[in-house]
């Protein structure tokens, strides 16, 4: 299975780059790829956003030019990266590579490693662990704050992994670098 990377310099890499420069790289918006197996052996970035993308997860500070910038849990936040910690210990054959709790949106990396049963039953799939996850932390703020649909990329190769890795590193520097650009972070 793919590893972490070990650097910790990275450039700032946007989605729209990862695109360009990665050929194999399938993006599959709302709409799952047909007939693909979201439980098969591989790793996957998965992107879900709250409610008409309200800023309630998660604030983004700068520390200068020379320091990478801080993300600070709201509530809500606390709450979902509680149980994004737990996928590994719910969904045994799964990996949590990565992830970022951004102010309206997460950004999860993991690797199905093998197809074991969930204590629920069935294989892990992709839409499971993403439905649970979200089920959950609604259930224990009171109300529902997802968008219903989520995002995906499968990391075909170990170039791809690298580079998704890389992206959910870079997510809150990207943030910044917009918030700059239009006051966009603060509400």
């Amino acid at each position: 299975m793919l590893s972490r990377r070990a650097t910790q310099n990275r450039k700032v890499t946007t989605m729209d780059d990862i695109v360009k420069e990665i050929v194999p790289i399938k993006f599959h918006k709302p709409h799952r790829l047909k007939g693909y197996d979201y439980s098969s052996v591989a790793s996957y970035l998965l992107t879900f956003n709250t409610k008409d993308r309200k800023r309630i997860l998660s604030k983004i500070h700068s520390n200068g030019i020379f320091s990478p910038p801080v993300v600070q849990l709201l509530p809500y936040g606390n709450i979902t990266e509680k149980y994004i910690l737990q996928i590994e210990k719910h969904y045994h054959g799964v990996v949590l590579e990565n992830y970022v709790i951004m102010p309206d949106h997460v950004h999860l990396l993991i690797s199905i490693e093998r197809q074991v049963a969930p204590k629920t039953g069935g294989h892990s799939t992709v839409s499971k662990i993403v439905q649970s996850l979200k089920s959950l932390t609604s259930k224990e703020i009171g109300h529902k704050i997802w968008q219903l649909d989520y995002y995906d990329v499968i990391a075909e190769t170990e170039a791809v992994f690298l580079k998704l890795d890389e992206y959910i590193d870079n997510n809150p520097s990207v943030w910044i670098d917009k918030s700059e650009a239009e006051p966009y972070f603060v509400k």
